[in-house]
């Protein structure tokens, strides 16, 4: 994989991903803060912070977080962003950051993992944390399931690579990170902790938010538009709008 060209994509939909990407529910955090115990003055590692995203859930609550993004734009818009705290986003690779052993209580990812190489993501994740240190790996789901709406929209997502994904197609993934984990030989086995959520897009909306994946936005202009297009006239079927449900799931596991 082009790791570089990767980058660059997700440099490039910045806006798109401040603006139409949906964030994460605070039950989520607060449940990772709560069982991690966490607390003021807490040093955390982000991999993949993008816009931040994430980020931004774990604000006011005196944490130090060095967050690792490849994108010079979302660096920059990250540190303009939470100049009011300690947080600082540096521009590398997580496998190429010169880590700190020993050091952190959390390293957290929020859909971002699977950009890493392994095995040298898991052993990085150890050797930079603390002893009995937490790894939190978070992803949103997008899933469709078997109705008369989800299945049409699943047929334009597969025609022009939007990302979505059937029920069982994300239990395999979810299945496949778990055995990840503990196939490392590095961390426990994960709790698995899931929260539901909602969002309803115009249809230019939930375009924004396809803009936001890499295989879609290598699309030419005129795949691009045929896929609004299509999306247009699924949403009219509908008054007008893209429902889409959601679930978080939280993958907490720690340093052996």
């Amino acid at each position: 994989m082009d790791w570089k060209k990767e980058s660059e994509m997700f440099n490039q939909m910045a806006d798109y991903y401040d603006k139409y990407r949906p964030s994460y529910p605070n039950e989520i955090i607060n449940i990772l803060i709560e069982k991690t115990k966490l607390t003021n003055g807490s040093k955390l590692l982000e991999i993949g912070a993008g816009s931040g995203k994430a980020t931004e859930l774990f604000t006011s609550k005196g944490f130090e977080i060095l967050c690792i993004e490849p994108g010079s734009d979302l660096v920059k818009r990250g540190n303009e962003r939470f100049e009011d705290e300690n947080f600082k986003f540096v521009e590398a690779r997580f496998e190429d950051y010169p880590i700190t052993l020993n050091h952190f209580d959390v390293v957290f990812s929020a859909q971002a993992f699977h950009w890493v190489p392994q095995p040298i993501g898991y052993e990085k994740c150890s050797a930079t944390l603390k002893d009995s240190g937490y790894l939190a790996i978070i992803y949103n789901m997008y899933i469709a399931y078997d109705n008369d709406f989800d299945n049409e929209l699943l047929t334009i997502s597969n025609k022009y690579s939007m990302g979505l994904s059937s029920a069982e197609d994300c239990e395999k993934r979810a299945d496949s990170i778990v055995s990840g984990i503990i196939e490392s030989g590095l961390f426990s086995k994960p709790e698995v902790i899931r929260s539901s959520f909602e969002q309803t897009y115009t249809p230019d909306e939930y375009f924004g938010f396809v803009l936001t994946g890499n295989s879609f936005i290598q699309k030419t202009e005129e795949e691009k538009q045929a896929a609004h297009k299509e999306l247009e006239q699924l949403a009219n079927k509908h008054n007008g709008i893209i429902k889409r449900p959601y679930i978080c799931a939280l993958y907490l596991t720690q340093k052996l």
